[in-house]
């Protein structure tokens, strides 16, 4: 959590960009995931202090949700690091290093290995896993559509729908969507075997 907040209000007085950081997906992604980390660690301590378990699927959704979320983000930003990119992302800065390297992966190891497993993969998870960049990408090509983020501020070229077209932004956004579900498949499957493993070992 801590990362998460030192990364956010570093590149806000680094950039200097206000409202126009909260274009990018890394920092909305890192917002997200700080929130639904403290959520999840508050209903922790709340189950933990009365002896009771409140909400175990509620809980796991979203720590799934996160986890899928800060996989794409990191995903991407390795992508753009192959030498065929022109522009590469300064991910040894402070604030890029935690919020597309060190955050994700501590958050998907977290997931993998705390997590209790709720059941196998089901095709529901993979709304939850989605969910976030879905709706990110829905709010991000209306106001580009709208014309509240000029042409000079559009974070990713594939959502700018006034200059490619609504074909391509559908295809980036079901690629998009096809990564987040094999991501969605692949967390919740090693969850459940390394628990279940973890757990014979333990017995």
């Amino acid at each position: 959590m801590l990362m998460g907040v030192f990364a956010v209000v570093y590149i806000f007085r680094h950039d200097a960009e206000g409202v126009y950081s909260f274009r990018w997906l890394t920092v909305d992604g890192t917002i997200f995931t700080t929130v639904l980390t403290a959520i999840a660690v508050i209903v922790n301590i709340i189950e933990f202090k009365q002896y009771t378990e409140l909400t175990k699927t509620f809980v796991y959704l979203i720590r799934l949700s996160s986890a899928v979320t800060e996989g794409i983000i990191f995903l991407v930003v390795m992508i753009s690091q192959l030498p065929f990119f022109e522009d590469h992302m300064h991910i040894l800065r402070p604030d890029m290093l935690f919020m597309h390297i060190i955050i994700p992966v501590l958050t998907i190891v977290s997931f993998i290995y705390n997590d209790s497993p709720i059941g196998k993969f089901h095709f529901m998870m993979v709304f939850a896993g989605n969910a976030f960049a879905l709706l990110y990408a829905v709010i991000v090509v209306s106001l580009i559509a709208t014309g509240l983020i000029s042409r000079e501020m559009v974070p990713y070229f594939f959502l700018d729908i006034r200059q490619t077209s609504i074909i391509f932004v559908l295809g980036s956004a079901l690629i998009i969507f096809c990564i987040g579900t094999v991501l969605c498949y692949v967390l919740v499957e090693l969850n459940r075997r390394i628990y279940w493993r973890t757990l014979s070992i333990k017995e």
